[in-house]
């Protein structure tokens, strides 16, 4: 279960704030916030977001729609010491504020300024829940010739849920099918196999740190090309090509080990053979 606030702005303090931390003009027609920021001290795990306006036709040149969410359900605010869920959008608004440093003398101009509307989903994220093969019908269940299923809960390859974009695919492959057109609905960008993605996922699992061999990769890759797609180090100031030399060696001892052990365990298995064909 989770939260979220889709909030109108005319030109207030918070548009100020926005256009100030994303040095991006709100009103450009460009992006903005570049995506969902998440405030990471923050009880209930807030996030906002500013898209590229207008969000919707016919919205008035001078207003923005913003739109923020938060995970937990449970805690109390920074700012307004309540869960979420018993808060209003005036207090919801107020704790938002809080978190992008919006002093109170300057919050009762963002409020006049200010439309919240709140929405409760109490199953959000239930097509996250752990599943296996038959637990979901495909798009068209087998033997079916005029019933196609659509949405977030139904069986696809190669897709995502939690998306807009499932639920037309779903029902694109629902169309093709059963009007047995020779198409296919295009396969989804493969950022899983982004070698960014996957050296980002791998600080992650490392709880933040940089993981075995990132520094002599930076060492490597200084001033080319692809210097870009490493995440930026704590404190390259910091024992840096030192760093980098501990992890050669490391690297190198790990690499001697592994090949004493393959070495060992090959030895073993020509023994065993040996011995068998002997018997």
């Amino acid at each position: 279960m989770w939260e979220s606030a889709t909030i109108t702005c005319n030109p207030s303090p918070l548009v100020d704030r926005i256009k100030e931390l994303s040095v991006n003009d709100p009103y450009s027609g460009k992006t903005v916030t570049g995506g969902i920021i998440t405030f990471t001290d923050s009880n209930w795990v807030l996030s906002v977001t500013c898209n590229r306006q207008p969000h919707f036709p016919g919205q008035p040149g001078n207003v923005l729609v913003l739109w923020a969410y938060a995970l937990l359900m449970d805690k109390d605010g920074n700012c307004i010491k309540k869960p979420m869920p018993a808060c209003t959008g005036r207090e919801i608004l107020q704790e938002l504020c809080h978190h992008l440093g919006i002093t109170d003398n300057q919050f009762e101009a963002v409020l006049a300024n200010t439309k919240v509307r709140l929405a409760l989903m109490p199953y959000i994220t239930a097509m996250f829940m752990p599943r296996k093969a038959g637990d979901r019908p495909h798009v068209v269940p087998q033997g079916c010739t005029n019933l196609a299923l659509m949405g977030q809960f139904v069986e696809t390859s190669n897709d995502i849920v939690f998306t807009m974009d499932s639920s037309i695919r779903t029902a694109r492959i629902g169309v093709y099918t059963l009007l047995g057109l020779q198409k296919k609905v295009p396969d989804i960008s493969p950022v899983q196999y982004d070698v960014r993605n996957l050296i980002k996922a791998a600080r992650a699992i490392n709880n933040g740190k940089p993981f075995l061999g990132e520094y002599l990769l930076h060492l490597l890759l200084k001033k080319t090309y692809y210097a870009h797609i490493l995440p930026p180090l704590p404190d390259r100031r910091q024992g840096f090509r030192e760093t980098a030399d501990a992890e050669l060696k490391g690297l190198l001892k790990k690499s001697a080990q592994t090949i004493n052990t393959v070495g060992k365990w090959l030895q073993k298995a020509r023994e065993e053979i040996i011995e068998r064909i002997r018997k």
